[in-house]
């Protein structure tokens, strides 16, 4: 993977304009606020007051999926690209390349991500149930109201869906996010770490504790950190974002078929559940977990550029 793809500058420098010009200043700032105040205009009610008492207004749902989107698309997408044309004169060529696979490697992340639920499932469990000290007892008390706020939300944009919400929120929750929060933590943040530390490992992990963190729901850090490695693995493996990008979507888009499908009762699994899996799913889910992703290492080492660092 060319380790110059995003910047010349010193790497460093380059990561410190990346999370305060994009994460911070674009995402956070600039895609967020404008998101809220296009779904303000067309919220019938006080938007910014009605946020606060998410669970009492359940008519918020496209609401705050329309913000979501906007953020996304300006935050995560659109900034980012005009970063990387007009600051640092790269285009978004170095992150992809073709693939003469694309059905076999489709068919093994999909298995990989079936695969990756049940087997974190414990460290899900745990992590949702984890009890802060008492001297951190102020953090620990933001934490499980941020959480609840969090997961009131999400009830909220997935609850009674039909069908035309259904396909609002697989547009909202799976593709832009893929599309987005890849390119900049893999695409940017990631390949930047690896030229600042010269080693793929700490920077895959360094990244996904930044992409877990920046998300603001601790209670769920541990699989979101397991999730986000699983992701940057599978980018340094292929050098092609679109391998990582097509595992985020399928991870985003299984949870909303899977609460849709719950709630019109065509399944009895409830995804919104922090408990985990039955021990049996959860052996199977690390093996099928394991092999797809074995497989995958050697398939891309074995059809990747010779002069790129393997981990």
């Amino acid at each position: 993977m060319n380790s110059n793809i995003v910047s010349d500058r010193p790497a460093l420098s380059s990561l410190l304009r990346i999370f305060l010009l994009i994460v911070i200043l674009g995402w956070y700032v600039i895609g967020q606020g404008i998101g809220v105040a296009v779904a303000a205009l067309f919220y019938d009610g006080d938007f910014i007051h009605d946020m606060q008492h998410v669970a009492d207004h359940p008519a918020l749902r496209n609401a705050m999926l329309l913000a979501q989107a906007v953020g996304a698309t300006i935050g995560l997408i659109f900034i980012p690209i005009y970063y990387l044309k007009f600051t640092e004169h790269r285009s978004l060529k170095g992150f992809f390349k073709e693939e003469n696979q694309w059905p076999l490697l489709v068919f093994l992340i999909l298995l990989a991500v079936f695969g990756l639920g049940p087997a974190i499932s414990p460290l899900t469990e745990w992590n949702a149930t984890l009890q802060f000290p008492e001297w951190m007892s102020g953090f620990g008390n933001w934490v499980k109201e941020t959480e609840a706020m969090a997961e009131a939300m999400i009830k909220t944009m997935t609850s009674n869906l039909s069908p035309l919400d259904f396909l609002f929120s697989v547009i909202v929750i799976g593709i832009l996010p893929a599309l987005g929060e890849e390119l900049v933590f893999r695409g940017l943040i990631q390949t930047e770490l690896i030229r600042a530390t010269k080693n793929p490992h700490v920077a895959i992990w360094i990244a996904s504790i930044l992409f877990s963190a920046i998300h603001l729901q601790f209670m769920g850090f541990v699989p979101r950190l397991l999730m986000g490695a699983f992701l940057g693995y599978l980018y340094f493996w292929s050098g092609n974002l679109w391998i990582s990008i097509i595992a985020h979507f399928f991870n985003n888009t299984v949870q909303v078929i899977g609460l849709y499908f719950y709630q019109k009762g065509i399944i009895t699994i409830d995804l919104e559940s922090t408990d985990h899996a039955p021990w049996p799913w959860v052996a199977a889910g690390v093996a099928l977990l394991l092999l797809s992703l074995l497989y995958l290492k050697n398939y891309f080492e074995s059809h990747s550029n010779p002069s790129r660092n393997h981990a």
